[in-house]
């Protein structure tokens, strides 16, 4: 799915998506990442749910964004409690949702200028 473009000020924006692949500012990705108005890190290294450790948690928590957009793959899977704990314990918000509709609210949250960030698994 593409997306419209929103220049509010973020550097990194989601220009489309699709399975196992999502395009920002206009590079194609096809592994795990982490993004965010300011910060993109390609390659995270879990590749999907059953791959995700805690100390995974702790590169998505560096910028102190007031929300995850957790993205797990093709469809929404939840994970443990101990992974969900840490963003709780952090005092940040996690969604947990597909890529498609993390992608979206990513999307909408940037053009709103919040400090999201989306860690998409991209391996499933």
């Amino acid at each position: 799915m593409k997306l419209t473009e929103d220049k509010a000020g973020a550097r990194y924006l989601i220009n489309a998506h699709e399975p196992g692949r999502v395009t920002i500012n206009h590079v194609v990705h096809t592994r795990s990442l982490i993004v965010g108005p300011e910060r993109l890190v390609v390659e995270w290294r879990p590749r999907n749910m059953a791959e995700l450790r805690l100390d995974d948690i702790d590169e998505v928590l560096i910028d102190a964004p007031e929300i995850v957009l957790l993205g797990t793959g093709n469809r929404q899977q939840f994970p443990n409690a101990e992974i969900l704990g840490r963003f709780a314990a952090a005092g940040i918000g996690c969604e947990v949702m597909d890529n498609a509709a993390a992608c979206r609210t990513y999307t909408v949250l940037t053009s709103e200028r919040r400090r999201v960030i989306a860690a998409l698994l991209l391996g499933d």
